[in-house]
């Protein structure tokens, strides 16, 4: 096993991940017309929700997040390839075994498998397109991101094979948040919600593995969302059981609220590891942009303070594993 770990270490990963990028995108651009089948409005309606959710996640987390555009991009294509294939595989079986409108087979298995297949992205996010050694250990926010991500891809891949839009958009307050839910006929937080949700709880985990008990945080929190789905896939349990889930708000409050602290406990962490510069430069940015002689230089002077802000916030979340780095390699054993 670690003649096997040290090979799998040698291995070139960060082009590993771009090949994997390339290859899914080119699979992805070919296969789409054949899979929307010229239904391009409702396709393009769903992705228009999906993408509302990532993106206002993606902007206000810039300092709290440590991972990147190219993360959040292959957790999606992960939510859109592995995690459909696998839960469909997976679903075909059960099936089979069941029958396909079975209650077990509605409520139980294909909620299971499909909450437990949609983290496979994260687990591959997180080995093969892991940043340097260095980046530290992600943390809520970005498992939560992450999460979106995956189940944004796997709800858009499922819209469009079932030809709908699963999602209502932005009909209720929340919906502006979390548009990806449905709330026509009663209300179910919808796939990028469960899987933001589980992201958040193992990023909470991650960052608290010290104490055991948090363990019991993503184990509590994939038991609420397979609850939650398979409640709403049976009508006879809908009625039943949604009152226990606030009809159908308990897990988007959860997720709304989880974020608001985790954004602003991990934006003070990095802040604090800054020693404040990463606040004052933030505050500095419409001053250097200002200084621009015409509106296109304007735009280049932001952009390239927000490049410098996220490399001080990128830093700051390495700091930890640096100075783990620096102890480990002054210790005694390792320099006896």
């Amino acid at each position: 096993m670690r003649a096997l770990g040290r090979l799998l270490g040698r291995l070139p990963w960060p082009w590993i991940a771009r090949l994997s990028m390339l290859v899914s995108i080119g699979i992805l651009a070919w296969g789409l017309p054949q899979l929307v089948d010229g239904d391009w409005s409702r396709f393009l309606t769903s992705a228009g929700h999906h993408a509302w959710i990532i993106g206002w996640l993606f902007v206000v987390s810039h300092l709290a997040r440590s991972r990147t555009l190219f993360n959040v991009a292959g957790a999606w294509l992960g939510g859109w390839f592995t995690a459909i294939w696998l839960s469909l595989t997976l679903g075909e079986q059960t099936g089979d075994w069941l029958g396909e409108q079975d209650f077990w087979q509605l409520t139980v298995a294909v909620p299971i498998i499909e909450e437990l297949m949609k983290l496979v992205p994260l687990a591959v996010v997180l080995v093969l397109f892991r940043r340097r050694r260095d980046a530290g250990t992600p943390g809520a926010v970005d498992l939560a991101i992450l999460g979106v991500a995956a189940g944004s891809g796997y709800g858009m891949h499922e819209d469009a094979l079932w030809a709908r839009v699963s999602s209502s958009g932005f009909d209720t307050p929340l919906s502006w948040i979390f548009p990806t839910m449905h709330t026509d006929v009663g209300t179910v937080a919808g796939h990028a919600v469960w899987t933001g949700l589980v992201g958040l709880a193992l990023g909470f985990w991650a960052t608290h593995k010290d104490r055991r008990i948090t363990a019991l945080v993503p184990l509590a929190a994939v038991a609420l969302v397979t609850f939650d789905h398979g409640t709403w896939n049976d009508l006879g349990t809908r009625e039943e059981w949604r009152g226990a889930l606030l009809d159908g708000w308990l897990v988007p409050g959860l997720l709304a609220a989880g974020l608001v602290v985790a954004l602003v406990v991990e934006t003070r962490r990095v802040q604090r590891r800054s020693e404040g510069t990463a606040a004052r430069f933030a505050r500095s940015i419409p001053a250097i942009a200002s200084g621009g002689s015409t509106p296109a230089r304007k735009v280049q002077r932001w952009h390239r303070a927000h490049i410098v802000l996220r490399l001080m916030a990128l830093r700051a979340h390495s700091l930890p594993s640096l100075e783990r780095a620096v102890a480990r390699s002054t210790s005694p054993e390792v320099t006896s």
